[in-house]
């Protein structure tokens, strides 16, 4: 490899969270720790039951899980649908704290039509420019690139994340090249797992 050239990213199986309430509500839930309901039970599951078609072997791959309740839930799901929860694989998971969702601040448990409400001069501002513009004792979408680019540039083998909208926004920034100003407005779905197969980028 010549000097300068970027080291080749490894494949990455990431899965947001299941459904909560708060995301039912469309109500800002950032570093809230709210756990999983009845749907995003199911969303999990199915998940980990495609995890188990598209990596029959994990056990080449690193496990990473944000900290938090509804991304811990979702894991013991998925890993319980594939049939890994007593592996040894399963129990040398990571619990990476750069992975923790991005903080809205004072806005969290508000919903968009309360923001907008509330603080309409703030709210338009982010809106002309979300990957800048910080919340109210929050974080810009700049901010959580750095503290997620800390994990993400050490990737070095297969990778499968349990995490959340937010960071899978930034990694998809950093994998498929996404202007700044696109990157905070990227689908992140949570019944489907973004899969990047070392060059190419697709939902399974």
């Amino acid at each position: 490899m010549h000097q300068g050239e970027m080291m080749p990213i490894p494949p990455i199986y990431y899965i947001r969270h299941g459904e909560t309430d708060w995301n039912a509500e469309y109500r800002y839930q950032g570093q809230k720790d709210i756990p999983l309901n009845v749907k995003g039970e199911g969303q999990a599951r199915r998940n980990g039951r495609v995890l188990a078609e598209i990596l029959p072997d994990p056990s080449e791959a690193n496990l990473f899980c944000s900290p938090m309740t509804r991304t811990r839930q979702t894991l013991a799901l998925v890993m319980e649908e594939a049939g890994w929860s007593g592996s040894e694989w399963a129990r040398s998971v990571t619990f990476e704290d750069k992975l923790i969702e991005f903080s809205f601040g004072d806005w969290e448990g508000w919903t968009l039509e309360e923001i907008k409400e509330r603080e309409p001069e703030l709210y338009w501002e982010r809106e002309k420019d979300k990957w800048r513009t910080c919340m109210p004792n929050g974080e810009s979408y700049q901010m959580l690139s750095e503290r997620v680019g800390g994990w993400f540039h050490n990737l070095d083998k297969p990778t499968v994340v349990i995490g959340h909208g937010g960071v899978l926004r930034i990694v998809r920034y950093f994998l498929e090249k996404v202007p700044e100003l696109e990157a905070p407005l990227l689908k992140t779905p949570q019944d489907k797992i973004y899969f990047w197969d070392g060059q190419e980028a697709s939902w399974i």
